[in-house]
């Protein structure tokens, strides 16, 4: 039997399939908060996912946003903020491992998973999305991962998805947060799928319309639904941003080291806005975490298992170091969106800083 939840940050009702089956529906529910990811709702995921991959009566689970303005838009860290103000040395370890177990669980599924990220999808959604076995966007999509603006860096497994964006427009990503809309993700191979917004009730009436399926044929018959609803939905699909500039951004990402690749990057500032705000977030986000990015993506991790092993390590000193509190306090606490990072320049940031984030001596084991 699934439990359902009616109210909470957590929605879950239960679709009977004509075969008897079930169809588990999850429902991010803070819209006032664009459904940014809290540790209610991780707590309730890592609580409820598990019951449901062992129930062979369940055939899908499809995880959405509350309201038309986001699935998931990121991840709720002013709480942490708080804790890292105050000093706290294993906030980072309860933070991250919790949130990587959860985002790990989701990548291990045999339970077919559908993500339907609509609206924004920003990093945390994107570790929910990204974790889906299909990872469907509509036209109201836009996709980003700009944690260099809080000196963070992109984590939630991107050391490892970002690395798979062929031309290594990954790093450009990376390095500018630059937001996808869904024509481009579709292209980049961040998403399965391009359906218009109206296309979600469909999904759940044709999955429950299904005779008895295995999990292999409920993927199987879920993907054929998709590719028909996104050959109705081509008409209306969004012109591409990326296009017209990507030769450009593979020359500039050519270059021989992450000093270069940012200068080359800058130089392509003045030839439309999409661009631009990606350069302009680049040039405010903090050289620190252009570094730790950089060096995550060139580790080349094979899994998301390693990947997220890595930002864990670097995530937790990250909240020991003071460029990841500066960030936060600077865009969501203060708002005064002037952050004094810690060296102003990527030249000028010393490997032996660098080399800090790495350190493993006190930091306590993961648990993913």
């Amino acid at each position: 039997m699934i439990t359902e939840l009616n109210q909470g940050p957590l929605l879950i009702k239960a679709h009977t399939t004509d075969a008897g089956q079930h169809v588990v529906e999850v429902t991010l529910n803070t819209p006032e908060a664009l459904n940014a990811l809290n540790g209610d709702m991780v707590d309730l995921l890592l609580l409820h996912v598990p019951v449901w991959e062992a129930d062979e009566n369940v055939i899908a689970i499809i995880m959405r946003g509350a309201g038309t303005k986001a699935f998931c838009a990121g991840g709720d860290i002013r709480q942490l903020y708080h804790k890292m103000a105050k000093g706290s040395q294993n906030v980072g370890e309860i933070f991250f491992n919790h949130e990587y177990e959860m985002d790990l669980m989701l990548h291990k599924l045999s339970t077919p998973l559908l993500v339907w990220g609509s609206g924004y999808v920003i990093g945390g959604g994107m570790g929910l999305l990204q974790g889906a076995a299909l990872r469907i966007g509509t036209h109201s999509s836009r996709l980003a991962m700009p944690e260099i603006t809080i000196g963070l860096f992109p984590d939630v497994g991107a050391s490892y998805f970002l690395r798979q964006v062929p031309d290594n427009i990954g790093l450009f990503l990376g390095l500018t947060g630059a937001m996808l809309n869904s024509t481009d993700a579709r292209e980049l191979g961040l998403l399965d799928g391009l359906l218009d917004d109206n296309h979600y009730s469909q999904v759940i009436q044709s999955l429950t319309q299904i005779p008895k399926q295995s999990n292999a044929d409920t993927l199987s018959h879920l993907t054929l639904i998709i590719a028909a609803l996104e050959a109705d939905a081509s008409a209306n699909a969004p012109a591409s941003n990326l296009a017209a500039h990507r030769q450009n951004i593979i020359s500039a990402l050519s270059q021989n080291d992450l000093a270069a690749i940012v200068t080359s990057l800058a130089g392509l500032k003045g030839q439309d806005k999409w661009l631009d705000k990606a350069l302009q977030t680049m040039a405010n986000g903090s050289p620190t975490s252009l570094h730790l990015f950089y060096r995550a993506f060139n580790e080349n991790f094979t899994n998301v298992a390693d990947a997220l092993l890595h930002e864990y390590i670097v995530g937790v000193n990250a909240t020991r170091l003071g460029e990841f509190k500066e960030g936060v306090r600077a865009l969501l606490i203060d708002k005064d969106r002037n952050p004094a990072w810690r060296y102003d320049t990527v030249e000028n940031t010393p490997e032996a800083w660098i080399a800090k984030f790495f350190v493993t001596e006190n930091v306590a084991k993961a648990h993913f």
